[in-house]
């Protein structure tokens, strides 16, 4: 059994995901979680190109946004972003809004995940009003998430963002701050049972 809960969140809005598949459990085929959204909240126009997402509503009204045209996601309804598409979404209602969303392949997108809500948690972000979302206190595990999330803004030219967040990430691990946010997505040693050898020896009389 796995030592990470399957539900991770950013306890000052109530924001939380769900992992119904795992990476592992698909063997990195995909990944596939639940979010639910407050009011008010959501993700800035950005594109990927080592996956494709898919969002699939479960209750209320989030609104996607795909290549600039608006997609409202009732339940029920699925919207399918390829590879090098830019897309956003966001809860525009004023109740929790709730849908799926299917990595594939999974890629390193659920460290992404759990890093962002671990630093949520942990008090190590900030909220910012002008992308309205929260960011890490230093700056350094910008050029990390940039990696783990492969995540593009389409204001920048693409080779620029490698430029700028590559460093980022590479100062990140040379100065040990990446290192502390592996406790967010990898596993703590398990208990294993114990086998025959750690048995007490039996004598006969």
């Amino acid at each position: 059994m796995s030592s990470l809960s399957r539900t991770v969140g950013n306890p000052t809005t109530g924001e939380s995901v769900t992992f119904i598949k795992t990476t592992d459990e698909t063997n990195g085929e995909y990944l596939l979680f639940r979010t639910d959204l407050p009011p008010n909240n959501g993700i800035f126009l950005h594109y990927h190109t080592a996956f494709v997402e898919t969002f699939e509503g479960l209750t209320g009204v989030l609104d996607v946004t795909l290549d600039g045209k608006k997609i409202p996601l009732k339940k029920g309804d699925m919207a399918v972003i390829p590879k090098g598409h830019t897309h956003g979404f966001w809860n525009n209602t004023d109740q929790f809004v709730s849908f799926t969303a299917e990595i594939r392949p999974a890629d390193t997108f659920e460290a992404f995940v759990r890093c962002g809500y671990g630093l949520d948690t942990d008090g190590r972000s900030y909220y910012n009003p002008l992308l309205k979302i929260y960011l890490p206190k230093n700056p350094l595990l910008l050029g990390t998430l940039f990696e783990l999330g492969e995540f593009y803004v389409p204001y920048l030219p693409r080779f620029l963002q490698k430029g700028i967040f590559g460093a980022l990430a590479a100062l990140s691990r040379w100065t040990g701050a990446a290192k502390t946010m592996e406790k967010y997505y990898k596993e703590t040693p398990q208990t294993a049972p114990a086998s025959k050898l750690d048995e007490p020896e039996q004598f006969s009389s």
